[in-house]
């Protein structure tokens, strides 16, 4: 490990130096937790794309076989194919569930960085308790360092998701997950319930079982 020993000076330098910036401790206290935050998000952010970058092709193949299944199974619904019906809602709930699990596994390199901030905050902080204006129950009047860096980072991550959409294409490329817009779209429930019916659109793609 001798080689992070070397490393770990440099990184404790980088991401305590934002909690100096500010004379004020308190300040510096929530601008650094902050920073440290954005830090978890955009490396989060970098493992999360080079992972669905890698999976990128079985993604949108499970997704586009999902899309067409729940289809063809809405269409022999209508049609009170039930043999058809049932048997294309079963591979449309197999690529559901392999689909899911593994937007879940990529869930996991989005969130990585957490554990290895607090890990650090505590060395720096774990004797530290920040007052509350008001005492709570299990909590006391104070709370520890983990008790703001954890809401902080579900508020960068609202923020994050809010610029990503705004951005969408020009500063943040789509990822696996969003599926091509040339792909298939898949049939609203909501919508054949408002129009009696599967849309007219959607019947131009092939019939059940065929």
């Amino acid at each position: 490990m001798r080689w992070w020993d070397q490393i770990y000076p440099w990184l404790d330098l980088v991401l305590i130096t934002p909690y100096r910036l500010f004379g004020n401790p308190v300040a510096g206290f929530y601008f650094g937790t902050f920073v440290l935050c954005m830090w978890c998000i955009f490396l989060g952010e970098i493992t999360f794309r080079a992972a669905s970058g890698f999976n990128r092709e079985y993604l949108q193949g499970l997704r586009r076989a999902m899309t067409r299944m729940h289809n063809l199974s809405i269409k022999a619904l209508m049609l009170k194919d039930k043999e058809n019906y049932q048997a294309c809602n079963k591979e449309a709930n197999e690529a559901f569930g392999k689909y899911f699990f593994n937007m879940i596994t990529l869930g996991a390199a989005v969130l990585w960085p957490i554990p290895f901030a607090l890990a650090w905050m505590n060395t720096r902080f774990g004797n530290i308790e920040l007052d509350i204006l008001f005492p709570m129950p299990l909590l006391g009047d104070s709370v520890t360092f983990s008790a703001v860096m954890i809401p902080m980072y579900i508020l960068c991550r609202i923020l994050w998701a809010k610029l990503k959409r705004r951005f969408s294409g020009f500063l943040f490329p789509p990822d696996a997950s969003t599926g091509d817009p040339e792909d298939e779209e898949m049939i609203s429930m909501r919508e054949v319930d408002r129009q009696g019916g599967v849309p007219e659109r959607f019947w131009r793609s092939n019939q059940p079982g065929e």
